[in-house]
Formats: structure tokens, sequence, C-alpha cells
């Protein structure tokens, strides 16, 4: 099995986003990563647009902490989000209903 890079996948998930099924929703979202690739990753949703960037933001709707690679194996829908959650893989705050509706708006 490929490892898995952490870097390339964060700044690739622009490119998987499905702007119609974002339609009417904005968020801002703070992926705190830790683990052998830890990061910090900021998704920012507005206007049917997806951008991504490295950083942290002070004031985000929802925040995801996980190991690095639980976190992008969530975000491109090869880990279920309740599952995870209900197994402590991952940590979620602030806007659960955008945390549910996030692992849809990108195709797999």
């Amino acid at each position: 099995m490929a490892e898995i890079d952490v870097y390339q996948i964060m700044n690739s998930i622009p490119d998987y986003f499905d702007a119609e099924k974002a339609q009417g929703v904005s968020g801002l979202v703070q992926c705190s990563f830790s683990g052998e690739q830890a990061s910090e990753w900021v998704i920012r949703i507005h206007d049917q647009t997806c951008t991504v960037e490295q950083g942290t933001t002070s004031n985000p709707d929802l925040t995801i902490k996980a190991d690095a690679k639980d976190g992008v194996k969530l975000l491109t829908g090869q880990l279920d989000p309740m599952r995870a959650y209900m197994l402590g893989k991952i940590k979620v705050f602030g806007d659960l209903a955008l945390g549910m509706k996030l692992v849809n708006f990108f195709k797999r």
C-alpha cells in the first residue's frame, strides 16, 4: 500500500470539490493533524468555491482534530465520519452540521 502524502492530498482537495453539492454553504474548517505528518490546514468554502491553505485561522466554523492519515482519509471518503468519531479517531468541534455536509462536497 502506498504511503499517504498529507501535503499532496490536502493541496489537491479543491480539484475534487463538487460546487453543486455545496450550493448555499459557507464555512471555514480548521484541520489540525497530528502524528508523523502533523500539520495545520484551513479549508474555506464560499460561493461554491473551495480553497485550501496550510496554516491556522483564528475563528473557524468547524475544527477537525485527527492523526494526519485519518484526517485525509476522512476528507477523501475513505473513513466513515460517524464511525471515526465513535472510535475516537477524530475529534470535531463547532458547527457539526457543516461537518456532516463537508464529506459530501468532494468527488471520489
